[in-house]
């Protein structure tokens, strides 16, 4: 008789969960200046019986963001690096500029919306020794490139949402951040399975 293996739900939604977070943030570079749409408003998750929270450091996130990007732009000629720091959330990478390969990082100040959801402030960006304008840049990533529908870019208000609520719309479990404490390095999810 052969056993079958059980599935560790509570490992892949915390994976799941954290390599949400961190492609996002990789992705909002590949749109700009395109005025983004507004996001659709999604009713807030309560808890429940079937929620749990999820709580991460720094090094967990880091690590899960690392393991997640290299699976996800294997293919990509652009590489990613996300990496929580103590005061920000760094989107570090290489790209092409006049057939120049140039690198990029964008500094980020991630907090909770009273949604659930999580919201980037762009506080600095470097290109190569060039200071080029924030909304520039972030204009062009919306316009240039393709971010999945939950992630919103507003390049004006040097933003990008992270719609957790509108990821979680047609899913098996929904997600929720619960906090962000980049000083500490605490960040905690609430997922939960809805009742049918």
């Amino acid at each position: 008789m052969v056993s079958k293996k059980k599935i560790n739900w509570w490992k892949w939604a915390f994976i799941v969960l954290v390599l949400v977070i961190v492609v996002s943030s990789g992705v909002i570079l590949h749109r700009a200046t395109a005025p983004a749409p507004q996001p659709e408003m999604v009713q807030s998750t309560k808890v429940n019986d079937s929620s749990f929270v999820v709580e991460l450091n720094r090094k967990q996130v880091n690590a899960l963001s690392a393991n997640y990007l290299d699976n996800f732009l294997k293919d990509n000629k652009i590489k990613y690096n996300f990496m929580v720091g103590e005061k920000y959330a760094t989107l570090v990478g290489n790209t092409k500029f006049l057939g120049t390969k140039v690198r990029f990082a964008i500094n980020f100040i991630p907090e909770r919306t009273s949604q659930g959801n999580v919201l980037l402030r762009a506080k600095g960006l470097s290109v190569g020794r060039l200071n080029i304008p924030i909304k520039f840049v972030m204009g062009y990533i919306a316009k240039n490139y393709n971010i999945p529908k939950w992630v919103s870019i507003n390049p004006k208000k040097k933003t990008v949402l992270l719609d957790l609520k509108r990821y979680s719309k047609n899913r098996q479990l929904k997600y929720s951040a619960q906090e962000i404490n980049m000083q500490d390095g605490h960040f905690k999810f609430l997922i939960t399975v809805p009742e049918k």
